[in-house]
């Protein structure tokens, strides 16, 4: 038996969320064999991955370069079905929600996205993930058939103990290409941590009244050392890209520390961070239904509230 993590790429090394679910399959293995994929382009840091897995495979290719939908479909499946693994983990991201579909389809496997949990049961692997809008949680137990499965960042703790010895290999593979023609890649420019790994947010909605106090957000976020989202009202108004919504259909997240700063808890945005370990509300409205949520409540106007709040943690973290 053997658990693949696909690794994604991130500056020179890999995502934060790569790594927890290696140091997760690495708790759970008991005899199971880790292995780290990394695919195109991504190869060339593979050697940060010493430790991270039993193996890690190098997969390339004249046509699997910077990543395509289409390629890296066609040259995982034929990997897969020759290595014949138990279960295929992904961080949750737009990759994954790109990637993992196709590539179950293709395989005939069971695909499951937005997990939280990983646990060992006897032989079984067992995966937790929400339901009803975050209402219910359901474990799933991942039998014979081969179970993709991707997980929300900061699901895990990435401090479980490196393997003794690391194999490297590289997998060359011919595969027909993209039916898209990649013309230009512009990443996304921010000295801010990404919001999907962020292990602190703060989020703001409608609460705010204007766009130019967003930038309370980022004041916060900045002391913090933190990421800032927004709910869908304040991304429908025009006062923020999409790339920061929190919520259904925007991202979804776990931070130990969740601010939620004028929101009014609609599940729409709850759906998004209803697994964060520490959540903090500040709202005019004592019913306000993110107060269910929250650990923590200020009834305030957040517009004198944050600034305060910022003063006070600048001075505490220097």
């Amino acid at each position: 038996m053997s658990i693949f993590v696909i690794c994604e790429a991130q500056g020179n090394g890999y995502r934060s969320s790569s790594l927890e679910l290696l140091s997760q399959a690495r708790r759970l293995s008991a005899g199971a064999s880790v292995v780290a994929v990394v695919l195109g382009d991504e190869a060339t840091s593979a050697s940060v991955l010493q430790g991270a897995a039993h193996r890690v495979m190098a997969v390339e290719g004249a046509k699997v370069g910077p990543y395509s939908a289409d390629a890296w479909t066609e040259a995982l499946a034929g990997l897969l079905l020759n290595e014949t693994p138990r279960l295929v983990l992904f961080g949750e991201g737009t990759r994954a929600r790109d990637l993992l579909p196709r590539l179950a389809a293709r395989l005939g496997a069971a695909a499951f996205t937005n997990a939280l949990a990983l646990e060992l049961d006897g032989p079984s692997l067992v995966l937790t993930r929400p339901a009803y809008g975050g209402k219910a949680y359901v474990a799933i137990r991942c039998g014979d058939r081969l179970c993709l499965a991707a997980f929300r960042p900061n699901s895990f703790d990435a401090g479980a103990a490196p393997v003794a010895e690391t194999a490297f290999e590289t997998v060359q593979v011919s595969v027909a290409g993209s039916r898209v023609d990649l013309v230009e890649q512009r990443p996304r420019e921010s000295t801010r941590v990404d919001l999907v790994e962020a292990q602190r947010v703060v989020a703001g909605g409608r609460g705010l009244k204007v766009p130019e106090n967003l930038r309370l957000l980022e004041d916060l976020a900045d002391a913090l050392g933190g990421a800032v989202g927004v709910s869908r009202a304040v991304v429908d108004a025009g006062w923020a890209d999409h790339a920061i919504q929190v919520g259904k259909s925007g991202k979804t997240i776990s931070p130990s520390l969740y601010f939620a700063v004028g929101v009014s808890g609609a599940v729409h945005h709850t759906m998004g961070m209803d697994t964060a370990k520490v959540v903090v509300a500040i709202n005019t409205d004592p019913k306000a239904p993110i107060f269910q949520y929250a650990d923590y409540g200020i009834v305030g106007d957040a517009l004198q509230v944050l600034p305060a709040l910022t003063a006070a943690i600048t001075r505490v973290v220097g």
